[in-house]
C-alpha cells in the first residue's frame, strides 16, 4: 500500500504540473471525472476504492460541499426497501410527473421533515442496526422498521475508505468550458468503525435518504435511488482519518509527512 501511496503522489505532481486542464464536462462532478481521466483509469466499481487500494474524493478551492463517503443499500425488512418508503412516503417529481421523489438529510438527534412526514435516525446497540424511523405531523411515530445492519456499513466503510485521498482543485470557466487546476493532495487512513458509530451518533456524520429522478445524461428520467449516502464535512474530516501525507503544488512543491 506505501507502494500505491508513493505512485499516486507521483502521478499527482505530474498532474500539476498541467495546470489548467478542461474538464471533460461541464457538469457538477467534472472535478472528480476529470481527475480520474488524468490517471488514465477507467470508472470504478462504487464498492471499491478507485486507485489500488485508495480512495479518491476530489473537491473544490472554495467549495462547502461535504465529502461523500459512500452510499449503501438498505437491509430490510424487506426487499427493495428503498422502493416501498418511496411510494409510501414519496411525492411527485416536479419534472417526471410519473416518477416519485424523496430525499432529504435525517439525523439522530432531531427531528426532519421531508415532504409530508418527520424522519429521524435510531441506533440500535442491542440489534446492531440503523433504523429508519418516520413520524406524522405531530411526531406521532408511524413505523420503525426499515434498517441497515452495522456489519453491513463496516464492511462497506473499511473496503471503500481503508486509504483515502483527498484531490483539490481550483476552478475556471472558459469559452463556456469548465477548467481545473489540481494542486494539492492529501493522504488518510481511516481511524476505526468505532469512530464512525461514535461521530454517527453526534450527527457530526451526514447521512442523507436519496430516492430521486436523473437530471441529466443518458439516464435522465430514471428513477435513481441511493438508498442512504454518507457524507463528511471537510473541517472534520481529521476526527475520522488520520493524517499521512500531504502535498501542495501551491506552497513551493514541499510535501510534509506526520
Amino acid at each position: 500500500m506505501e507502494e500505491n501511496k508513493k505512485q499516486l503522489l507521483k502521478k499527482f505532481k505530474e498532474i500539476t504540473k498541467l495546470k489548467w486542464v478542461e474538464g471533460i464536462n461541464n457538469g457538477t462532478n467534472s472535478v472528480g471525472l476529470t481527475f480520474e481521466n488524468l490517471l488514465h483509469k477507467d470508472i470504478d466499481s462504487m464498492y471499491f476504492p478507485d486507485y489500488y487500494g485508495i480512495e479518491i474524493k476530489c473537491t473544490q478551492r472554495f467549495s462547502r460541499y461535504p465529502v461523500n463517503l459512500f452510499s449503501i443499500s438498505f437491509d430490510g425488512p424487506r426487499l427493495y426497501e428503498m422502493n416501498r418508503l418511496l411510494k409510501t412516503y414519496g411525492i411527485k417529481d416536479e419534472k417526471y410527473l410519473d416518477k416519485l421523489q424523496l430525499q432529504g438529510p435525517i439525523y439522530v438527534n432531531k427531528y426532519n421533515k421531508i415532504n409530508n412526514n418527520y424522519f429521524k435516525i435510531k441506533l440500535n446497540q442491542e440489534t446492531k442496526k440503523l433504523i429508519i424511523c418516520v413520524y406524522d405531523k405531530n411526531l406521532n411515530l408511524l413505523e420503525e422498521e426499515t434498517y441497515i445492519d452495522f456489519e453491513t456499513i463496516k464492511l462497506r466503510l473499511t473496503l471503500k475508505l481503508s486509504n483515502l485521498a483527498i484531490v483539490y482543485a481550483s476552478k475556471k470557466k472558459e469559452l463556456e468550458k469548465l477548467k481545473f487546476r489540481y494542486y494539492k493532495i492529501t493522504l488518510y487512513k481511516l481511524k476505526s468503525f468505532d469512530r464512525f458509530l461514535s461521530m454517527l451518533k453526534q450527527d457530526y456524520i451526514n447521512v442523507s435518504l436519496i430516492g430521486r429522478v436523473s437530471r441529466s445524461g443518458e439516464e435522465e428520467g430514471r428513477q435513481k435511488n441511493k438508498n442512504i449516502v454518507f457524507s463528511i464535512p471537510k473541517e472534520l474530516i481529521d476526527l475520522l482519518f488520520e493524517k499521512e501525507l500531504e502535498y501542495n503544488a501551491d506552497m513551493d512543491n514541499k510535501f510534509m509527512i506526520q
